[in-house]
C-alpha cells in the first residue's frame, strides 16, 4: 500500500508535459517548419488543430482580358486592353519580395517613376501560347514582344493569404504559408509556383497603370 501511495505522489508532482500548452497558433506556426510526426510528438493532441491550419483560401484567380501589346519604342510596352505599361525587359536582380517592391517604387524609367511589381493576374498576361523566340533572340513562354532571354521567374505581389490554390498546366499548387509566401511566374517552363517572400532568388518585372 505504501508503495502504491508513493507511486501516485511521484506521478502527481511530475511537471505537466509541454504539449499541454500547445495552442492553435503554436501548431500553425510549427506546421510551417516541422513535419506532422514531429508536431504530434511534441503535441499529441494536435491532430484536429493541424487540420484547421491546413485550411486554405480557395479564392479563384482573377483572369484579365487577353492583352493587346504595343511597343512604345522607348523600352516599354503598353497593354492597351488592360491599361498597363510594362518595362520591355525583366530586371535580372535577385531580391527578397520586400526589397523587390522597394526597388520598383524607386525606379525611374522612360520618364516615369510610378513603377511597381505586378499581381499574378497581371504577370500571367505576358505568358504566350507556345515557347517562342522573344525580343532577346532566345526562346521562352513569353509574348515575343518582350525580352526575357531564356526565361526566368519573377515575383508577383499576390501572396498565399490572398490566393492559396492555383492550377497551372502541370498540376494543382497549394500554398499554406499565408503572407510569408508569394506567387511567381516562370517563363522558361510556363509555370506558376510560390516562394517564401524572404527568398533572394526571383527577379522583378516592373509595370504601371496607364489611363
Amino acid at each position: 500500500m505504501r508503495i502504491v501511495l508513493l507511486t501516485l505522489m511521484v506521478l502527481l508532482i511530475q511537471p505537466i508535459p509541454s504539449f499541454a500548452a500547445c495552442t492553435q497558433t503554436d501548431v500553425c506556426e510549427m506546421i510551417k517548419k516541422m513535419d506532422h510526426f514531429s508536431i504530434l510528438n511534441a503535441c499529441p493532441d494536435a491532430g484536429p488543430m493541424m487540420k484547421e491550419c491546413r485550411k486554405v483560401n480557395e479564392s479563384v484567380l482573377e483572369t484579365l482580358a487577353e492583352a493587346a501589346f504595343v511597343d512604345n519604342g522607348d523600352g516599354t510596352v503598353t497593354d492597351t486592353v488592360n491599361k498597363l505599361r510594362w518595362i520591355k525587359k525583366g530586371v535580372l536582380k535577385k531580391l527578397a519580395l520586400k526589397d523587390a517592391k522597394a526597388f520598383a517604387e524607386a525606379e525611374t524609367f522612360a520618364g516615369s517613376s510610378d513603377w511597381r511589381l505586378p499581381t499574378l493576374s497581371e504577370l500571367k498576361t505576358l505568358i504566350y501560347s507556345e515557347r517562342i523566340i522573344n525580343a532577346s533572340g532566345k526562346k521562352a513562354w513569353i509574348n515575343p514582344i518582350f525580352d526575357d532571354g531564356l526565361g526566368h521567374y519573377y515575383w508577383t505581389t499576390t501572396t498565399c493569404d490572398q490566393l492559396s490554390v492555383i492550377e497551372d498546366r502541370y498540376q494543382k499548387k497549394v500554398c499554406q504559408q499565408g503572407e510569408g509566401a508569394a506567387w511567381l511566374v516562370h517563363f522558361n517552363i510556363n509555370a506558376v509556383f510560390w516562394f517564401q517572400t524572404s527568398e533572394e532568388r526571383p527577379h522583378s518585372w516592373l509595370v504601371q497603370n496607364v489611363e
